[in-house]
């Protein structure tokens, strides 16, 4: 089992790769629908208002995806630790996929 540590504000947040299973319940979990992102009115609503909707969804995957983070962590953070911990995660739980897809699109 793969796992990696990153540093996020004050805390280190320990990555590890998760099962299968986890991975799909976590896709239902996280999944917002473009549709739903569409059909918010917009009429009478200021640009820092569609940047709060934008980082509320933000703050609420993550918070999902890593649950030893608060939203105040999240407010707190620069976008580059947010960065860092979303790599770690793809690294972690999908450095192996990468490897095999590689291997396919040689064959090809």
């Amino acid at each position: 089992m793969r796992n990696k540590v990153v540093k996020f504000g004050n805390k280190e947040i320990l990555v590890v790769e998760k099962k299968i299973k986890e991975l799909k319940q976590l896709a239902k979990d996280i999944s917002v629908s473009f549709n739903d992102l569409l059909k918010i009115d917009l009429d009478n609503r200021t640009t820092d208002d569609i940047f709060n909707i934008i980082f509320e969804q933000l703050e609420d995957k993550i918070t999902i995806i890593f649950p030893q983070l608060t939203v105040e962590d999240i407010e707190n953070a620069y976008i580059s630790e947010v960065e860092e911990l979303l790599v770690a995660f793809i690294e972690v739980n999908f450095i192996g996929a990468k490897k095999v897809i590689s291997q396919v699109m040689k064959l090809a």
